[in-house]
């Protein structure tokens, strides 16, 4: 069985708490303060790595990243680092059937998203991060359509700041009339110390906030220096599990990248024309110099659902 994070960034963290002794796997996108360089590391970037298949490697606690002049670790090799074990990094540069197909040879993928973006339509005004939650949703439902056991876990609603928690649940509940609800899990009192050991040392936001409730903060609480704001409360140890056919009924982003079978490059401009500007997009600017602030105007201005 693989726990794999869908949505880039410290996702990977979540997944590796979920997971216990299962393998671990993670889409390396990160977050532009780690990685200035746009859209998600490709393979060939990675340093002291195994192939174990088509667009599929094995990272270990000595891999790292030599990309844009620069050498660093994803926060999957972060965990690798922490837990003294191997972790896997999944290629967004292929077509997620080809992803699919190598992710058989798990028997069971499980797709971890914190915070609960893959239940957006993908053009919502508040939704900065569409596309690694795109693709990682298109390639269970390829998982699943080749015959392999696929589940989409989404934990802590609404703790990445983007969809409001009330969103998040309404969207669940669309799921659960689609035949999509599979169950809730949550947090053990061992897995909670170990997720505070883990968003101790990595990069991660959301995944901390579940850690942050457990240890008994309650309140508002700023994201991404003051840009996002987010609710603390012990629902943030809480998850549930979700049929990604269902959820790709939801999700059009998703819907555009399932029926192209394109990886993320490719994805990005083909989401644009839908009026669904992505992570892609607003790294690009950042990369060209526009600030933050006009980076998400300039993209909110062409969002259309």
């Amino acid at each position: 069985m693989l726990y794999l994070a869908i949505g880039g960034g410290g996702d990977v963290v979540m997944a590796a708490v979920l997971a216990g002794e299962e393998a671990v796997g993670h889409i390396p996108w990160e977050r532009f303060v780690v990685d200035p360089t746009p859209g998600p590391i490709p393979l060939d970037s990675f340093r002291e790595v195994v192939k174990v298949g088509e667009g599929v490697v094995l990272a270990t606690p000595r891999s790292f990243v030599e990309r844009g002049g620069r050498r660093f670790k994803t926060q999957g090799i972060c965990v690798a680092e922490a837990l003294a074990r191997s972790v896997y990094v999944v290629d967004a540069y292929r077509r997620p059937s080809e992803l699919a197909r190598s992710l058989l040879q798990f028997g069971r993928v499980v797709g971890v998203d914190v915070g609960g973006d893959v239940l957006g339509v993908g053009c919502e005004e508040t939704l900065g991060s569409p596309l690694a939650d795109a693709f990682g949703l298109a390639t269970l439902a390829y998982v699943a359509q080749f015959g392999g056991e696929a589940e989409l876990v989404v934990m802590s609603p609404s703790a990445d700041g983007e969809l409001s928690r009330e969103y998040v649940m309404s969207r669940i509940a669309e799921a659960a009339r689609l035949g999509g609800f599979l169950g809730s899990v949550g947090l053990l009192q061992s897995q909670l110390g170990l997720l505070s050991s883990l968003v101790g040392r990595c990069v991660t936001e959301a995944s901390a906030v579940a850690a942050r409730a457990a240890a008994g903060e309650y309140g508002e609480l700023p994201l991404r220096g003051g840009v996002r704001r987010v609710h603390v409360d012990v629902c943030a140890t809480v998850g549930f599990r979700l049929r990604p056919e269902a959820v790709l009924r939801l999700n059009k982003a998703a819907r555009v990248v399932y029926e192209a079978d394109v990886p993320v490059d490719k994805a990005a401009p083909l989401l644009m024309e839908h009026g669904i500007p992505t992570e892609y997009h607003l790294e690009e600017l950042l990369a060209s110099g526009v600030d933050v602030g006009e980076a998400v105007r300039r993209l909110r201005a062409v969002k259309r659902c």
